[in-house]
């Protein structure tokens, strides 16, 4: 059994957010291969059986969905760590590389 430290230092991400990330792709890969095996099936019984597995399915992959949510949040402080939602207005505007380029050449 490996301490929690020590899988946030493998992966860069702390070992509740991996797992559920493993549980959510888990659930959306069964239900990709129920939709599969649908497909396939014939019988009454077992199509039954598989409609049923992919409802089940599904239905995790939105719990895990929200669970995602939650840990993201938790991890980022409930920003987002890519900036995405954030208003440009509360940031401080900064000069791009062509503007200081253009400024410096004008010696």
């Amino acid at each position: 059994m490996q301490n929690q430290g020590q899988g946030q230092q493998q992966t860069g991400t702390r070992n509740e957010t991996y797992d559920v990330i493993s549980v959510l792709y888990h659930a959306l890969q069964g239900a990709e291969n129920c939709q599969t095996y649908l497909r396939d099936s014939q019988d009454g019984q077992i199509r039954d059986f598989l409609q049923k597995a992919l409802q089940s399915q599904r239905q995790l992959a939105d719990e895990g969905k929200q669970a995602l949510q939650q840990c993201l949040g938790k991890d980022t402080g409930g920003q987002s760590a890519f900036g995405w939602g954030q208003s440009q207005s509360s940031s401080s505007p900064q000069s791009s590389p062509t503007s200081e380029r253009q400024s410096s050449s004008s010696y």
